[in-house]
């Protein structure tokens, strides 16, 4: 079979099945969950706390934000820091890893308003 070199630009995604470790699948898992991506967009500006998070992010339950940072802590996306003082801080930062994923974000934004304008234009028809 041929394949689409600009798709599947090595052997890692050229699978019958999903495999860990092809690329798209990776990149899946790091932002699977919901609200994930929000948590990381906001993340983007630099670090916040929980209350901040939760400020920006209101419709988000507290249970579901806590499960969404340990989630991406335990994928290397965010680091956790706690601050000395009293009270004690907690704040939450992207790493690296979570910062690679900026650019991915604005495509899929850019796709969805690019699907949302194609399915408006079909229901007129």
């Amino acid at each position: 079979m041929g394949w689409d070199d600009e798709l599947v630009p090595d052997d890692r995604g050229r699978t019958r099945a999903p495999e860990p470790d092809c690329p798209v699948e990776v990149t899946l898992a790091a932002i699977a969950g919901r609200w994930t991506t929000l948590v990381v967009r906001e993340l983007m500006s630099g670090p916040l706390s929980f209350g901040e998070l939760r400020d920006r992010l209101p419709a988000l339950s507290a249970k579901v934000l806590t499960d969404r940072l340990r989630e991406l802590e335990a994928r290397a996306l965010i680091e956790r820091r706690t601050h000395r003082g009293f009270p004690v801080r907690t704040s939450y930062d992207l790493t690296d890893l979570g910062r690679a994923l900026r650019p991915l974000l604005i495509e899929l934004y850019r796709t969805g308003n690019t699907l949302a304008a194609l399915r408006l234009a079909l229901d007129r028809i």
